[in-house]
């Protein structure tokens, strides 16, 4: 890991030479042709010149869903390919946008775009944070080129790296195994919406403060997140193997009014399984929800991810599954977030107490060359490099020297094109595509070269790879950020915590007072050290440039830090090289948007294929006439649009005083997803030469929207309906009344007294309502006191205040002895069960 090989460099101990020699009668190598690859010069960095200094805070804001279409495949997850594993089909659906990966057929959590744009004195910045799986170099310089010279080397593009967000916008094609083949209209959608939210946010400037708070040791029980790689425990040795340590922005109008929280740390957003195919933002969109709803106005939230490549997101399962229905556990995110909330708004608080209306900012970003020259990846000043990549060599097979240092040069990495799946992955996926004589070698048994593998991948998963090597792999985009007495360094990838903790350690403002932002301008897999790539496991897998990669991003990003920390504002572009140029894509066989005439249509019967969550099957376009709280869900069906034109907005709006208007959670954000479920089924399901008709299901567990668990139960009782703003149409749906929640019972005597057991039993739920257990059978209630009433025939006796013993459990003790027939159990909010005794 880069913490270790700065360890090394700085005691002395260089890694030993390993002595490879040539074959005298080949000619050397040269490295691959890019000849068809585009490039163009990185404009010079903006501003730059002068002195950086302190100077008068302005911020501008703009948060929008992200408008990519539902259909699109989810990224991150290569085994919701049909070849692979097929996860998350949920029917026979055929959707061309998709190809061969399985499509998104609906929204949990609409993703979105959010932008921060940041001036002080003659310095202006925008972070843009997207609810994506990764960033994309080509992307981030087109709409850094659109907002105009000014913005040169100024714009910093995150993601939150959702494994349940929209993918295929990557010009990276080997990326498409993980998210399905690239399509320009998705591409094309998402380059207008961050240039949108960026120019909004830029010209919404309002003066403001911005304080800084930091923490070390954050969630030391691991109830956010934990490590998962234990291959690197020997590079951290007395420390967290986790992103334990946080920062977090805030940022207020100059009369204190909060405007935005900007927390920082890394945890893996892929708690959800692999068979969800709804967009959700996961964990990170948790966080951006939980502590939104701290404020009783609107404040931008924006979860920045850490050193995120070696830590996962912790939850336990909130649902109970039936025979093969997906695991859609929603629950699994928000026990996670609540874990996180209260750590991070006493954060948010602390930052209250470094409150500045001038600070010093300044951007630097520089494009740098990556493979197919492995002369490029010297590091260590020279004491580690590759030997010259032939792709014929035979290596030597000797990795460390007898005191466990690695041998340079490194021979046994021979990809003249780059390599992945390395890291002794249990079987070699691709034996045919394995580098030179390192069969059953450690580390690089599994590795397939890159230019044979999407040989392979394209067949198998019937895409279109462009000539090795890969364009964009060619190049990545780096970024450092001085913000007050703070540096933030951008990593192209998934950084693992020991490679971060090591460029902090080295920043020139070291470790305290510099952060690490993952999944940032570009992506280039896994950024890990070289001890750290050669200790094998998972995270080897997803890289091109073999163990010496992560170091030299390490050291080009102490570079830009080492700018950024002076005073002086510098051309950070001039140190560089060129950009990538991304190619022109197509959308493959999608058809152009069906038309929709029927588009606000509400069915009298509803097609036995349409699908919802569950195995519950609405019969019905309208909802049922009454849903009882908790255990009631609404189901709400509709003819729409066909998602490649549009999706639908759904809102959940209450009857006040005679008129219905929208439901408000506590920061006055409508209703218009998390606590509602949106489904698509295209009918019928395989594409016809005549247009399809399109169905859309919306779905709500009736619990409260706002406030703690404790209120789930207590969503105001009356009539509601949802109203739908479509594209060119708008529909509603019939009111419904919400009825208090039916409480199960039970009760037996003990003695003198009763025991009682109560709760609800939400068997379609899927909210979450306590912290721990499932929340589709029996809830244990741990709400009270509650009013206890004991029936003996027409004979009531009321016992009011009685508190719980333990969740859902409870003892009364009769004032009389005669027999009570029934007991009846009666909630704070009004919801009640009884139970024969």
């Amino acid at each position: 890991m880069l913490a270790l090989a700065f360890a090394l460099a700085c005691d002395g101990t260089a890694p030993e030479d390993a002595g490879v020699a040539l074959d005298a009668a080949r000619p050397p190598p040269e490295p691959a042709s890019t000849d068809h690859c585009a490039y163009a010069p990185l404009p010079p960095t903006a501003n730059a010149g002068g002195v950086v200094s302190a100077g008068a805070i302005e911020v501008g804001l703009a948060d929008l869903p992200l408008a990519l279409p539902v259909g699109a495949a989810l990224g991150g997850n290569t085994s919701r390919a049909a070849p692979i594993e097929n996860q998350g089909w949920v029917d026979r659906r055929e959707v061309y946008l998709s190809g061969s990966f399985t499509p998104s057929v609906g929204v949990e959590t609409i993703p979105r775009v959010k932008a921060l744009a940041i001036r002080a004195g003659d310095e202006t910045v925008v972070l843009i944070r997207t609810d994506s799986i990764f960033a994309d170099d080509t992307i981030t310089h087109e709409v850094t080129e659109r907002l105009g010279p000014s913005m040169a080397g100024k714009v910093l593009w995150l993601a939150s790296h959702t494994h349940t967000g929209p993918a295929q916008y990557s010009a990276d094609t080997k990326f498409q195994v993980g998210g399905g083949p690239v399509r320009g209209s998705v591409r094309a959608r998402l380059i207008d919406r961050m240039t949108e939210a960026a120019s909004r946010a830029l010209g919404a400037m309002v003066p403001a403060r911005i304080g800084i708070a930091t923490a070390t040791g954050f969630d030391p029980l691991d109830r956010v997140s934990y490590d998962r790689r234990p291959e690197n425990d020997a590079l951290h040795p007395g420390e967290s193997g986790k992103d334990d340590e946080v920062a977090l922005i805030r940022v207020e109008r100059a009369d204190g009014t909060p405007l935005a929280v900007v927390p920082i740390f890394g945890v893996h957003s892929a708690i959800l399984d692999d068979d969800v195919s709804v967009f959700s933002t996961d964990a990170s969109g948790m966080y951006d929800r939980l502590l939104e709803e701290r404020f009783d106005h609107e404040v931008l939230v924006m979860h920045l991810q850490g050193a995120a490549g070696d830590v996962l997101g912790a939850s336990e399962g909130h649902l109970a599954y039936r025979g093969d229905e997906p695991r859609w556990d929603f629950a699994r995110n928000e026990e996670n977030g609540r874990w996180a909330v209260d750590a991070l708004y006493a954060l948010f608080e602390r930052a209250g107490e470094a409150m500045r209306d001038t600070i010093e900012l300044e951007m630097v970003t520089r494009s740098v060359p990556m493979g197919p020259d492995w002369r490029t990846f010297t590091v260590r000043d020279g004491a580690l490099e590759y030997a010259p990549w032939d792709g014929a060599r035979e290596c030597d097979r000797e990795i460390f020297s007898a005191s466990g240092a690695i041998l340079s040069p490194i021979d046994e990495f021979n990809a003249p094109t780059g390599a992945a799946l390395c890291g002794d992955l249990a079987n070699a996926m691709l034996d045919i595509a394995r580098m030179p004589n390192t069969r059953d070698l450690p580390a690089y048994h599994s590795c397939a070269q890159i230019a044979r593998a999407t040989q392979i991948l394209g067949i198998l998963l019937d895409f279109e790879f462009e000539r090795a090597p890969l364009c964009v792999s060619t190049r990545t985009t780096l970024t450092a950020m001085r913000l007050g007495e703070y540096l933030f360094a951008s990593a192209p990838g998934e950084p693992v915590v020991p490679w971060a903790r090591g460029v902090r350690e080295r920043s020139p403002w070291g470790r305290e007072r510099t952060f690490v932002l993952g999944y940032a301008q570009g992506h280039v897999g896994y950024v890990l050290g070289p001890e750290d790539w050669l200790a094998g496991g998972f995270e080897p897998s997803i890289n091109s440039w073999g163990p010496l990669e992560g170091e030299y991003l390490g050291e080009r990003l102490l570079e830009l830090l080492a700018l950024a920390a002076t005073d002086a504002r510098e051309d950070a572009a001039a140190g560089g090289t060129d950009r990538v140029v991304a190619p022109t894509f197509g959308d493959g066989l999608t058809p152009a948007p069906d038309p929709a005439p029927q588009a606000g249509t509400v069915p009298d019967a509803v097609p036995d294929e349409v699908y919802v969550r569950g195995f519950v099957r609405p019969t019905r376009g309208q909802p049922e006439p009454a849903i009882p709280r908790v255990t009631g869900v609404a189901r709400f069906v509709w003819i729409g649009e066909d998602p490649l034109g549009g999706t639908p907005r759904p809102i959940l709006e209450r009857e006040v005083d005679g008129a219905f208007e929208p439901v408000r959670r506590r920061s006055g954000r409508v209703v218009d997803d998390g606590d509602l479920i949106l489904i698509w089924t295209p009918l019928p399901l395989r594409a016809q030469p005549a247009p399809r008709t399109h169905y859309w299901a919306l779905e709500w567990q009736a619990v409260h929207w706002a406030g703690e668990l404790a209120d789930r139960p207590s969503a105001p009782l009356g009539r509601y309906r949802f109203r739908v703003e479509g594209t060119g149409y708008t529909v509603t749906s019939d009111p419904f009344e919400v009825v208090p929640a039916p409480l199960t019972v039970s009760a037996r005597a003990e003695g003198d007294a009763i025991a009682i057991d109560v709760g609800f039993t939400p068997a379609e739920g899927w909210r979450l309502l306590r912290m721990s257990g499932l929340m589709n059978q029996l809830v244990p209630l741990d709400v009270g006191p509650l009013t206890i009433e004991l029936h003996r025939g027409a004979d009531v006796e009321t016992i009011a205040g009685v508190a719980l013993e333990a969740p859902g459990a409870l003892r009364v003790t009769p004032a009389s002895a005669a027999p009570v027939e029934r007991v009846v159990v009666i909630d704070p909010h009004g919801n009640r069960g009884d139970a024969r005794l």
